[in-house]
């Protein structure tokens, strides 16, 4: 069974129906300037035609953005043992009452007819077996400003992956690759897992480093890959390399 699995729209409306019960937190996702951006929001009602989602608090670091009428916007949320994940229509901005009389600010979304839940196992980190090569080569800016070549205004850096995720992943490459990198920014990526098994492109998001000796131990977050159909054919390879790592994890362990 493949670790993204498409839902009816019974199973739609039960899944949304039971993450608003449960006041679950959402991840909204848009494209900006070139960039993916989430906002942090809760959904708190559904209606026969309408989902509604709280309007994302300001945080530090994030843009702020005016939701219109019509935007898509990317949807995330984690039930039970899955991550769903939907594409959804803007339909308006209203106060909506919470209770005791107060209202907050909130997002109306069209109910979506398309929904995809992922395994949440595929979000936990597996380690890159030592018999498999996974090399990732970055650069600056999305995917779509991969360089034709590497050059000293334009570089491209390459590492060795050392574990993976449906939600990020992590390389191990020369220090050259982190000076000009500061945590928070965006680069594109490409991921080859070898011979017949796939190669990914995807947006990332710098999170961390730890320098070892002359190398560097860098940890990237991926971004939108359920926002559109090539990022879903990346989530579906991503998914199965980490399935097969846990297995060989497992074997191990069983040996």
């Amino acid at each position: 069974m493949s670790a993204l699995q498409e839902l009816s729209v019974r199973q739609i409306n039960e899944a949304l129906g039971l993450a608003v019960q449960k006041t679950v937190p959402v991840t909204i996702t848009i494209r900006q300037d070139g960039s993916w951006i989430n906002y942090h929001s809760q959904m708190i009602a559904m209606t026969a035609d309408r989902l509604v989602i709280e309007l994302p608090a300001v945080e530090a670091g994030i843009p702020p953005h005016e939701f219109v009428p019509a935007e898509k916007l990317g949807l995330s949320f984690k039930l039970k043992h899955h991550k769903h994940l939907t594409t959804v229509t803007v339909a308006g901005i209203a106060d909506w009452p919470v209770g005791g009389g107060t209202t907050c600010r909130a997002i109306g979304v069209c109910l979506p007819n398309k929904m995809q839940r992922l395994q949440r196992r595929a979000y936990f980190r597996a380690d890159v077996p030592a018999n498999r090569v996974v090399r990732a080569a970055f650069w600056l800016g999305g995917r779509e400003a991969e360089p034709q070549g590497t050059t000293l205004t334009l570089p491209v850096w390459s590492g060795r992956v050392t574990n993976l995720s449906a939600g990020g992943f992590q390389i191990v490459c020369g220090l050259e690759g982190v000076a000009p990198l500061e945590v928070g920014e965006t680069i594109g990526v490409r991921i080859a897992f070898g011979a017949g098994d796939g190669t990914v492109y995807a947006d990332a998001q710098f999170r961390h480093v730890c320098r070892e000796n002359d190398e560097a131990v860098m940890g990237f977050q991926f971004l939108g890959l359920a926002q559109t159909n090539e990022g879903k054919d990346a989530l579906r390879i991503i998914s199965s390399k980490v399935s097969e790592y846990q297995q060989v994890a497992q074997q191990h362990v069983g040996q």
